[in-house]
């Protein structure tokens, strides 16, 4: 698989990174900023055109994004030049991870079969 959910390739000061935002990752999110994190990146409606997001949480998420391939160099001046160098990589990595459902499928938690004791 060239891109899985959740992956996305960035480069940097000429290398490249894979970033990837997992269940673990949302998890780690959601248990330090709260269930409604992704939605505290949106733009409320009304918002002025100098709107910006939580930049603690930007960072943050792209910091334990890089965790799964890049342990060791993870750091705050990465994700500064990650972004500086990908404008788009917020819209990007939350995108690869929570992409839209298709017209007339349905997302979120879908059950199967019911079974039934025999």
């Amino acid at each position: 698989m060239a891109n899985p959910q959740g992956t996305l390739k960035v480069t940097a000061g000429g290398n490249e990174y894979t970033l990837f935002l997992g269940m673990s990752v949302l998890a780690d999110m959601q248990d330090k900023y709260g269930q409604d994190v992704l939605d505290k990146l949106d733009r409320p409606e009304g918002a002025s055109e100098n709107w910006m997001p939580d930049l603690k949480i930007v960072s943050d998420l792209f910091k334990m994004s890089l965790q799964r391939h890049h342990a060791g160099i993870a750091d705050r001046w990465l994700v500064d030049d990650i972004i500086a160098e990908n404008g788009d990589a917020l819209q990007k990595l939350t995108g690869a991870s929570l992409p839209d459902a298709p017209k007339g499928k349905s997302s979120g938690n879908v059950k199967g079969p019911r079974r039934t004791a025999a």
